[in-house]
């Protein structure tokens, strides 16, 4: 179970803390679990149901994988221990693990020349696949 917060450093305490078996990030919409159930969606800002927050983070390590339209997706990448997202950027501490476009709504790694459509956010050592229920449909394409 990973567990994201969300929260605004310096603007007080108010925070969110969202559970779920993992996360994926469609564009700038934010995800949980195998029914792709939405929670928030990044503009500037992480809009919540009934707050808005311009962090969040991570409570346990994550995996990541950047997945297309047409079911391919790329290898894991990580764990990581300190993984976050603000001003539209998938973060490892300091180090920008992926950005987003906001006028394509795609991922991009760093110094990718092209953009996946969403980057799932998993626990280490469980499969992609046994987490999405997903089959494999053709091989795995490299990240960008």
């Amino acid at each position: 179970m990973l567990r994201l917060r969300f929260y605004s450093p310096g603007e007080g305490a108010a925070e969110s803390i969202e559970p779920g078996a993992f996360f994926r990030l469609i564009g700038g919409m934010l995800c949980r679990g195998p029914s792709n159930e939405p929670i928030a969606t990044y503009l500037k800002r992480w809009r919540l149901t009934d707050a808005e927050f311009s962090r969040a983070e991570s409570l346990e390590a994550v995996v990541i994988y950047f997945e297309s339209n047409a079911g391919l997706a790329s290898s894991a990448f990580g764990p990581f221990d300190t993984f976050s997202l603000s001003d539209g950027i998938a973060w490892d501490g300091s180090r920008a693990l992926a950005r987003l476009d906001e006028r394509t709504l795609l991922w991009y790694p760093p110094k990718a020349q092209d953009g996946w459509a969403s980057m799932l956010i998993a626990p280490p050592g469980q499969s992609r696949f046994d987490l999405t229920g997903e089959r494999v449909r053709g091989r795995s394409a490299p990240a960008g």
